[in-house]
C-alpha cells in the first residue's frame, strides 16, 4: 500500500479496509439474477399483457416483500413506457416471514420468485408495430451481509425470442398471488382503543378453523405487533397497532393466513381490516398481550376529566418539587402579615395569575411541539439537558439573593415606594410562573389521569385541561386573596425571619443538588463539573451586581456593574455551560440495581408471550420527586421486596429522564402522558393488567402483588 492518496496512516487503514470488504463482492458475481418474463399470447388492444420480473438467487439469500418489515426494503420497479401503454400496479406472491438478526421479522422471498407487472395495451394498438418496453428493478438481496442490486430490463414489440417456460411460470406465479376470501368465510374484526395503541381481535368465521396468520401491509408511522393465538373458538389473532400521531386508524390491509386442521395446506388470502365503528369481540378485554388495556372502565366526560385536573392541580402544592417556591410564598405571606388587606389580595392574585399564565403556556408549547409532529409528555421539558441547566442556575441565583448576596424584591417583600411596590407584583408573578415549572415533575393523584386524556386530545382540549389544572394549583392563593384576613393567623414579622429567609436558601440548594443529580444523569459527571463552572461564574455576577447596585448608586454605575455581570454570564456560557451541554451520559449497564431490568418493549413481549412470571413495571425519571420517593420508601423496602421475590415477579424498570419514544408510547397506551406509573402484568394475562397509584403505599403494593397468585 504505497502513496496512499489521504497522505495518513488512518486513511490508509480506511482504504485498506474498504478494499477488503469490496475484494470478495467484486470478485463474485451478483446473488441476484434478473429477467422478464412476456407472454405474447394475451397481446391485442385494450388487453393486458402479462410481464412479469423473475428474480433467481443463490442459496442462502433473500429479497423483501411489498412490506419489508423491521428490516429491509421492497423490490421496486419503474417502466418506461411509449404513449398509450399503462403499468398496472405489482402483484406480489405470497411471501415468507424470516427473523433477521438482532430478533427482527422480515418478509420475502429465498430462491426464486416471479412478480407480476403486466402492463396495459393502448385501446388503438396494432401488435405489428414496433416498440420498445424498459423497466427499472431494484431490490436489496441479504444473507449473512445485504447487497443492494439493480439492472434495467426491457424488450421489443413483436417479441424477437419469446420464453418458452414464460406462460407457465406467469400462471405459477399468478396462481401464488393471494386473492380474497372464497365464498362462505367471514371475517370479523373487534378493536379496542386503548389511548392511542389500538388492539385488534381478528377471528375467520363460517368453517371451523385451527390455525391463524397475519402479514401486515403497513403505512410509514404505524407500529405493529402480532400475539400467539388465543384460547377462543374460534381460533382468534391480535394485533397491536401504535400509530405515530395517536390517531385512530380506519383500516389495515394485508394477507390472512389460515389452516383447516393443525396440519392441513395453509392458504392465504388478501384482506382488508376495517377498523373504524368496531366494538370489541367478547373477551377482547381480557387480555391484552403488549398494552394494557387503559384501566377504570369506560371513558370519562370532559367535566369529569376537568374536574380531576382541578383536584390534582391543587395537590400539585403539597408535592415535593414545588417545596422550594412554596418556601417562598410562606416567606412573603409573613412579611404581608402586617400590611393592608388590599394589598395582600394584589399580591396573592397576582401569584395565582403566574400560575395560571405558566400553564397556559406550558399548554401553547405542547400544541406547538404536536404540531410538528413529536410526541410530549408530562414534564418533557426535564428531558432536555439545556433546560434542566437553566432551572439550575436560576434557583441558584435565588438561593443566593435569601442569602444576601444580592438583592432580589421577591413577591411583596418590599414596598418604599411605587416602584418597590410594582416590583413586588413582579415578584409574586415571577413566583407564581416558577412554581408552575418545578412543579412539572411531579404527577399528582388524580392528575396522571386527566393530562393523559389531554395530551391525546385536540389543541383546544389540552390549552382547555392545562389552564384547569393551573386554576386548581392557583386556588389556595386566590381563596387567601379573596380573604385577606386568613393572613392574620401567620406569625407576625420580625428579626427572625431573616433567619428564616436564609434556611429557606438552603432550601433552594438543595433543590440545585437535585437537579445537578437529574443533570448528571444526561450529561454525565464531566457535564456536571462544567455546570458547577458556569454556576461559579453566576456567583460571580450576582456578587458583582450585590457589591456595586444600591438605592444610592449612580446610573454610570449601576451601568458597569450590570454591564460586568452580563459579560461575565456570557463567558461562562460560552466557555463552561456549552461544553456540558455537549457531554453525554456513558451508557447504562445491561441490567439495573436491586433485581431491576431496563424496560424494552421486546422484553415485556417475551414475558408475556412465555406467561411464566408476573411482571412489575416501574415507569420512573431521575427528575421526578414522587418516583423517587415511592422508590425509596416503598419499592425498596423489606415486605415488598420480599412478596416480589415469593412471587418470582419479573421486575422491569423504565427509565424516562432521557426522551425514550418507547416508554412514551406505552405510557400512552395506559391513557397516561408522564411518570410515575406502576402496571402489575399477571402470568399468562390471566386478568387484565393493573395500574397502582400514583402515590404509592406499602399496603396498596402488597394487595396487588397478592392478588396475582399464590
Amino acid at each position: 500500500m504505497m502513496g496512499a492518496p489521504w497522505g495518513g496512516g488512518r486513511a490508509a487503514g480506511v482504504a485498506l479496509v474498504w478494499l477488503m470488504l469490496a475484494l470478495p463482492v467484486a470478485g463474485q458475481r451478483h446473488p441476484v439474477t434478473a429477467r422478464l418474463l412476456v407472454d405474447p399470447a394475451a397481446a391485442r388492444s385494450g388487453a393486458v399483457l402479462p410481464v412479469g420480473v423473475a428474480l433467481r438467487l443463490e442459496p442462502g439469500w433473500h429479497v423483501y416483500w411489498r412490506y419489508s418489515g423491521d428490516a429491509g426494503t421492497p423490490t421496486r420497479l419503474s417502466w418506461d413506457l411509449p404513449a398509450g401503454f399503462a403499468a398496472e400496479p405489482i402483484q406480489w406472491p405470497l411471501p415468507h416471514r424470516y427473523r433477521e438478526a438482532g430478533d427482527l421479522t422480515s418478509y420475502g422471498y429465498a430462491d426464486s420468485v416471479v412478480l407480476l407487472a403486466p402492463i396495459r395495451l393502448p385501446s388503438r394498438w396494432t401488435a405489428t408495430r414496433p416498440v420498445r418496453l424498459q423497466a427499472h428493478v431494484s431490490w436489496l438481496t441479504c444473507k449473512d451481509m445485504c447487497i443492494p442490486g439493480d439492472t434495467t430490463l426491457g424488450f421489443e414489440w413483436p417479441l424477437s425470442r419469446p420464453v418458452p417456460e414464460a406462460r407457465a411460470r406467469l400462471a405459477d406465479a399468478a396462481a401464488q398471488v393471494p386473492t380474497g376470501l372464497p365464498a362462505g368465510l367471514e371475517l370479523r374484526c373487534g378493536v379496542l382503543d386503548q389511548g392511542g395503541r389500538m388492539s385488534v381481535d381478528v377471528e375467520l368465521h363460517g368453517e371451523p378453523t385451527a390455525w391463524l396468520d397475519f402479514y401486515p401491509c403497513l403505512d410509514s408511522g404505524l407500529g405493529f405487533s402480532l400475539a400467539s393465538v388465543a384460547d377462543a373458538s374460534p381460533p382468534r389473532l391480535r394485533l397491536s397497532l401504535q400509530p405515530e400521531d395517536g390517531a385512530p386508524v380506519d383500516s389495515l390491509s394485508g394477507v390472512l393466513l389460515y389452516r383447516f386442521t393443525a396440519d392441513g395446506p395453509t392458504q392465504a388470502a388478501a384482506v382488508v381490516l376495517r377498523l373504524r365503528g368496531q366494538s370489541p369481540l367478547p373477551g377482547q378485554g381480557d387480555a391484552v398481550p403488549a398494552a394494557a388495556a387503559s384501566p377504570g372502565g369506560p371513558p370519562l366526560s370532559l367535566g369529569s376529566y376537568l374536574l380531576l385536573a382541578l383536584m390534582g392541580g391543587a395537590i400539585l402544592n403539597l408535592m415535593p418539587c414545588v417545596l422550594p417556591v412554596i418556601s417562598l410564598k410562606i416567606l412573603s405571606f409573613m412579611a404581608q402579615a402586617g400590611e393592608a388587606p388590599g394589598r395582600v389580595r394584589q399580591l396573592g392574585l397576582v401569584f395565582a395569575a403566574g400560575v395560571v399564565a405558566a400553564f397556559v403556556a406550558l399548554a401553547l408549547g405542547v400544541i406547538l411541539v404536536k404540531q410538528g409532529g413529536q410526541q410530549v409528555g408530562w414534564g418533557f421539558q426535564f428531558q432536555y439537558p439545556g433546560f434542566v441547566a437553566a432551572m439550575a442556575s436560576l434557583v441558584f441565583a435565588l438561593s443566593l439573593s435569601l442569602f444576601g448576596v444580592f438583592t432580589v424584591n421577591v413577591a411583596g417583600a418590599g414596598g418604599l415606594s411605587s416602584l418597590a411596590g410594582r416590583e413586588g407584583a413582579a415578584g409574586s408573578f415571577f413566583s407564581g410562573v416558577l412554581a408552575t415549572v418545578l412543579a412539572t415533575p411531579c404527577t399528582a393523584p388524580f392528575l396522571g389521569t386527566a393530562l393523559g386524556f389531554a395530551f391525546a386530545q385536540p389543541a383546544g382540549v389540552v390549552l382547555l385541561v392545562l389552564t384547569t389544572v393551573g386554576a386548581g394549583m392557583a386556588l389556595p392563593y386566590a381563596l387567601l386573596a379573596w380573604r385577606p384576613g386568613w393572613v392574620r393567623f401567620l406569625p407576625r414579622p420580625g428579626v427572625w425571619m431573616e433567619h428564616f429567609k436564609q434556611l429557606m436558601g438552603f432550601v433552594l440548594m438543595a433543590t440545585v443538588l437535585w437537579l445537578l443529580f437529574v443533570l448528571g444523569r444526561q450529561v454525565g459527571a464531566d457535564g456536571v463539573v462544567w455546570t458547577l463552572a458556569f454556576l461559579l461564574c453566576v456567583a460571580l455576577s450576582c456578587w458583582l451586581v450585590g457589591q456595586w447596585v444600591d438605592l444610592r448608586s449612580t446610573r454610570r454605575r449601576r451601568a458597569t456593574a450590570w454591564g460586568l455581570a452580563v459579560a461575565v454570564l456570557l463567558a461562562g456560557y460560552q466557555w463552561c455551560l456549552t461544553p456540558a451541554l455537549a457531554e453525554r451520559a456513558e451508557d447504562r449497564p445491561a441490567a439495573v440495581d436491586d433485581g431491576w431490568e431496563p424496560f424494552t418493549q421486546a422484553r415485556l413481549d417475551q414475558l408475556l408471550a412465555d406467561g411464566q412470571h408476573p411482571v412489575l413495571i416501574d415507569f420512573t425519571a431521575e427528575w421526578c420527586w414522587t418516583c423517587k420517593v415511592n422508590e425509596r420508601t416503598v419499592l425498596a423496602s423489606q415486605p415488598v421486596r420480599q412478596a416480589l421475590a415469593q412471587r418470582q415477579f419479573v421486575l422491569l424498570k423504565a427509565d424516562w429522564t432521557n426522551r425514550n419514544d418507547e416508554i412514551g408510547a406505552i405510557l400512552r397506551s395506559f391513557g397516561r402522558s408522564g411518570v410515575p406509573l406502576y402496571v402489575i402484568y399477571s402470568p399468562g394475562g390471566a386478568r387484565p393488567p393493573q395500574v397502582l397509584p400514583e402515590v404509592l403505599t406499602q399496603g396498596v403494593l402488597l394487595t396487588a402483588i397478592a392478588s396475582v397468585g399464590p
